[in-house]
């Protein structure tokens, strides 16, 4: 009886889980505990029948599948011929944000979280190995759909391991404009007055030539590769939504994209975690991802909502930074608020513009002699001016909308030609054509275009410098980028009207050690009005520079006039009856009053909402009751 129950639940374990190569030189040597602890690898040892289990298709893709290799051979080297794995991003005096292996850096262990951090799945290495190799700091990790020399996603990769099993969506993914980075490669020239000189800079891969050019100082091929490594790994791969080691149930555990990888999955302020928290200033997830990190966290991430429940990609196109998809989704759960304000005399004006106050990150950003891991360049990016602004700018964007903004001084030194005034626009993209990266499995090129009314972040070129004390031109502008996520309690009536005149109070901290040997702090007044945009009571500590860093590198704001970032010919003006508003917020304030007669009901609540959206609605649905 003993035998035959033994046999019954071998039987069963084998069909649930025991669906492995079993014959694979993968499974014989990684399932071999003993032996991987007698060749000091003990953390490569894998229950070949957990990892079917994690992956969760019944053992339909073989190691090989994914990780390519020779699952015949019985040799480690032959075996691993061509094998893809992860890797790490190192920095130190032979590495500049270039990959190097986990076994070289002495970070073989399991691929887990350690804490809950940012930089949870990021290993520290060993510091013996690290010395050896020249590494001073491990930056980074990097899954293995990447192309190590770019850190750029591997089309081709993809195709011969996710493609196995998922062809239709490699395929739509490889194409996208994600998968391409299309937009952001578009941006190729800062003299270009569409899309215009961005925050994030010019594309530097497959553009070396065209940078170089409008350099006025050297820029070497060293300079440019250390470029395109960094803004790379901010772009995602398949593993980079779809591998969930980050949240801690198995080194080979897959899914659907959630917040914490479209936050980066524990691999540092990378994904959306850059341009939402670190750029923008108001992200979604805040916490210690916001900078500073003690930025109020919005209502939606509070209440468990996925960034895909408003998101809704189809066949892996995401859509656009205006797109309607999200603004709909906010009647799934406010659906009477969604009609009240339709209806009403702020039908025109985004959610964010009210729901979105206190912004962070970037109250400024230069483009001059800098680094990137070591790497000296023309265009560091000194961009660590974080700090917190205390309300929006509203400006009415390419459609008639009204969205909230963060407008703050920006500039690109080092440059050979010039760009004058633009007034106010918004980043549309002229149709071009795009150099792909064949190597890697990109086409040859690929076309970009996209229209003004496709996206909600602006700029004004206020024009170019020749009077930095360098002697190079300076491109200033003022980046103008739509604030979204991190939605609470509205800012009140009286912030927009009590005034035509918007302003805004900026407070920042700077300190980069290659730039700065201490920090330093500063401050700004923006106003915008009917007679445009102007920068008032700048004020900063006198920066303690580093060894080779000059003051206008850094901080071109401190030798330069304090107007030079204000434009005039605009008009920032909100636009309303100053007496219809007046007895409006006198008629709300009445009607609240009377509500706090009734009985506090769920009924009750409702109606206030509604009311500080449409009180006319508000009315009809008391005299309902």
């Amino acid at each position: 009886m003993r035998t035959i129950w033994l046999l019954l639940i071998l039987l069963l374990t084998g069909s649930v889980a025991w669906c492995f190569d079993a014959g694979s030189s993968c499974v014989t040597c990684h399932s071999d505990r003993a032996k991987l602890k007698e060749l000091g690898a003990e953390a490569m040892y894998l229950d070949p029948a957990q990892v079917d289990r994690e992956v969760g298709m019944k053992g339909k893709p073989t190691c090989v599948d994914c990780h390519l290799g020779d699952p015949k051979a019985a040799d480690k080297a032959a075996a691993h011929k061509g094998m893809l794995a992860p890797f790490l991003v190192a920095a130190g005096k032979n590495h500049k944000g270039q990959a190097v292996s986990r076994e070289a850096a002495g970070a073989l262990q399991p691929l887990v979280p350690k804490g809950t951090g940012m930089n949870s799945m990021i290993p520290k290495g060993d510091p013996r190995k690290l010395q050896e190799a020249g590494v001073k700091k491990i930056v980074g990790i990097q899954w293995h759909d990447r192309d190590p020399e770019t850190m750029a996603y591997a089309p081709r990769v993809a195709e011969q391991t996710c493609g196995k099993c998922h062809a239709k969506a490699v395929k739509e993914y490889n194409s996208s404009a994600k998968g391409l980075t299309k937009n952001q490669r578009a941006f190729r020239d800062w003299s270009e007055k569409q899309p215009g000189p961005q925050n994030c800079g010019m594309w530097p891969g497959q553009n070396e030539e065209n940078i170089r050019k409008h350099t006025s100082i050297p820029y070497t091929k060293a300079m440019n590769g250390a470029m395109e490594r960094s803004c790379n790994m901010c772009h995602a791969s398949c593993n980079d939504c779809h591998f969930k080691p980050v949240a801690n149930k198995g080194t080979h555990s897959f899914g659907k994209p959630d917040t914490p990888s479209c936050y980066g999955g524990g691999r540092a302020s990378i994904c959306h975690a850059g341009p939402m928290d670190r750029r923008r200033g108001a992200g979604y997830v805040r916490g210690e991802y916001a900078f500073p990190a003690n930025l109020p966290q919005g209502a939606h991430v509070k209440a468990g909502i996925e960034c895909l429940d408003c998101h809704k990609p189809a066949n892996h196109q995401f859509g656009h930074l205006a797109a309607d998809d999200a603004r709909n989704a906010c009647k799934n759960c406010h659906g009477q608020i969604v009609k009240a304000v339709q209806s009403s005399s702020h039908g025109k004006v985004d959610c964010a513009s009210c729901h979105v106050t206190v912004s962070g990150a970037y109250q400024y950003t230069f483009w001059g002699q800098g680094h990137y891991y070591g790497v000296e360049t023309p265009y560091g990016k000194h961009k660590e001016y974080y700090g917190t602004r205390d309300l929006p700018t509203i400006i009415k964007n390419a459609a008639g909308r009204y969205i909230p903004v963060k407008p703050y001084p920006m500039a690109v030194l080092n440059q050979t030609t010039e760009l004058g005034p633009t007034g106010l626009l918004f980043r549309a993209i002229p149709q071009r054509t795009v150099a792909g990266n064949p190597r890697i499995g990109e086409p040859v090129t690929f076309e970009v275009a996209r229209s003004a009314t496709d996206v909600n972040d602006a700029y004004i070129v206020v024009g170019t410098r020749n009077d930095l004390p360098g002697g190079n031109k300076a491109i200033l502008w003022i980046q103008m980028d739509k604030l979204s996520h991190a939605m609470g309690k509205p800012r009140n009536c009286g912030s927009c009207h009590d005034s035509k005149t918007q302003q805004g109070k900026s407070e920042w901290s700077y300190f980069e050690d290659r730039d700065v040997t201490k920090p330093f702090k500063g401050s700004y007044t923006i106003i915008a009005d009917k007679n445009g945009i102007r920068f008032s009571n700048v004020a900063w500590e006198q920066p303690s520079l580093a060894p080779n860093r000059k003051l206008q590198d850094i901080a071109p704001f401190a030798v330069l006039p304090t107007t030079a970032w204000d434009v005039k010919g605009i008009n920032f003006e909100l636009p309303y009856n100053k007496a219809r508003t007046d007895k409006t917020r006198k008629e709300l304030d009445s009607f609240l009053a009377k509500l706090d007669k009734q009985k506090a009901d769920p009924k009750t609540a409702e109606i206030r909402s509604i009311a500080y959206h449409n009180l006319a609605m508000a009315k009809k649905m008391l005299k309902q009751k």
